[in-house]
């Protein structure tokens, strides 16, 4: 098992250019993924039919929901999926950790939707509230863009040019309009809150010492708007429409822009129940990959933007114009006021992507990726400093289970990376990240 064997080794309105990722180190894939004729392979039946896993309603978990509503995942024999929806991954991350009897007990989860490096953090007892080891595996990526920085309409009025200066003079003024300017995330650590540090420190500004960093829970994060309680928020692109409906913010810069085609959120899953069922686990990961190619066909935006409204039922945007709503989200331009979201097109250089994007797999889980993560972790000191980046890596990531499942479904191999590293990574602000290199990345970040 890989888990024992570690253990036997005891880790606004910015107009900047974007920079195409350096993908030397894997095979390029075509653009036309969704033609791949995926099968069933039949031979092998899951030991077990049935999983629960936790989501966050978003855009970025419709392969989930589209595996499930295509009856994917029975196809490949998982009958029984149940997606549970939560509030917080913090939600998610207390019922994964829950130590029952695997996949018997209503109040724990397999698996499920998770963000990088959450799955780590919870293989080494470093999540808050469960100081006890719950030993993951990460099985693929989800999407690639989809976030947004939004300022609120606060400072529009204030002249503010949300531009490379330093904080000092957006303060000084905003302080006479009553409130100083704060940035604000739903969870602390969470992607989100790592690209706005990352945005906010091309700046010159200091996040926590310049300017605080507040944590809302999405659900109160219109009304602590209203209340000028943040300015500067970095969210998905669904909750991004909700305060540009609510004529709250407009957005600054996409995620995208910061870094182009980043690794976004995960589905990662126990590594006891990964390892008890195998065969299952491939079907999981089997569907959600052939999820992911329909997700990227254009001819099933339609279709998806459905399956997307009827999921989300208890939004109250849905009641009105679902379709519409996620229509808009889906060409990653929910408004026409929304210019900094590029073009209403599908094939925006910052439309959420699921399979691939511009040749580059989206869904492949590479290990260098999670490196960054780890590595941005340490830049803002939210890990010990004994923390074992590699060997924890190398522990959680499973990059071996999702080729499986790949060559399972038909997928060819000239379109299955052959590293495990994507190479160097460039962002917008001209920084690169070496994966061979992680503390010169933290050396010239620290200047």
């Amino acid at each position: 098992m890989q888990f024992s064997r570690r253990k036997i080794l005891t880790t606004f309105g910015v107009a900047a250019s974007t920079v195409l990722l350096n993908n030397c180190a894997s095979n390029p894939l075509p653009k036309q993924l969704s033609q791949i004729n995926v099968f069933t392979n039949v031979s092998n039946n899951p030991e077990i039919q049935s999983v629960r896993l936790g989501i966050l309603p978003s855009m970025e978990v419709a392969p989930l929901l589209v595996a499930k509503n295509k009856k994917l995942f029975a196809k490949y024999g998982m009958t029984d999926v149940e997606l549970v929806p939560f509030k917080s991954w913090q939600n998610i991350c207390d019922r994964t950790a829950i130590r029952t009897e695997l996949g018997t007990n209503d109040d724990g989860l397999d698996g499920g939707h998770f963000y990088s490096p959450l799955p780590e953090l919870m293989n080494e007892g470093l999540i808050k509230g469960h100081p006890s080891k719950t030993a993951m595996y990460v099985l693929m990526r989800l999407h690639t863009n989809g976030g947004y920085i939004v300022a609120s309409k606060r400072l529009k009025p204030l002249g503010i040019q949300l531009k490379r200066v330093t904080i000092a003079p957006w303060q000084d003024v905003a302080k006479l309009f009553g409130k100083p300017i704060n940035s604000a995330i739903a969870e602390i650590g969470s992607n989100y809150d790592l690209w706005l540090r990352y945005w906010l420190a091309s700046m010159d500004i200091i996040p926590q010492q310049d300017i605080d960093i507040l944590t809302i829970p999405l659900d109160e994060i219109i009304p602590q708007i209203r209340q000028n309680k943040a300015d500067l928020l970095c969210l998905d692109s669904w909750n991004t429409l909700k305060l540009i409906d609510a004529n709250l913010a407009d957005p600054a810069i996409a995620t995208g822009e910061i870094w182009h085609n980043y690794p976004g959120e995960i589905m990662a899953m126990r590594a006891d129940w990964v390892d008890k069922y195998p065969i299952a686990t491939q079907a999981l990961i089997q569907a959600t990959i052939e999820a992911q190619i329909w997700c990227d066909d254009p001819a099933n935006a339609q279709e998806l933007n459905t399956i997307l409204a009827l999921s989300f039922s208890d939004s109250r945007n849905l009641i009105s114009e679902p379709i519409k709503m996620f229509s808009q989200l889906f060409k990653n331009s929910p408004k026409q006021k929304m210019r900094s979201l590029k073009t209403a097109s599908s094939n925006s250089p910052n439309s959420i992507k699921y399979w691939s994007n511009e040749g580059i797999s989206v869904s492949y889980p590479y290990k260098s990726h999670d490196l960054w993560f780890l590595t941005e972790y340490r830049r803002w000191n939210l890990l010990p400093a004994d923390f074992e980046t590699k060997e924890t890596i190398d522990a959680v990531n499973r990059e071996d289970l999702w080729k499986n499942a790949a060559k399972a479904i038909g997928v060819p191999d000239t379109n299955i990376p052959i590293s495990t590293s994507r190479g160097i990574e460039k962002f917008f602000d001209g920084f690169e990240f070496d994966p061979d290199r992680p503390e010169q990345y933290l050396q010239r970040k620290a200047q």
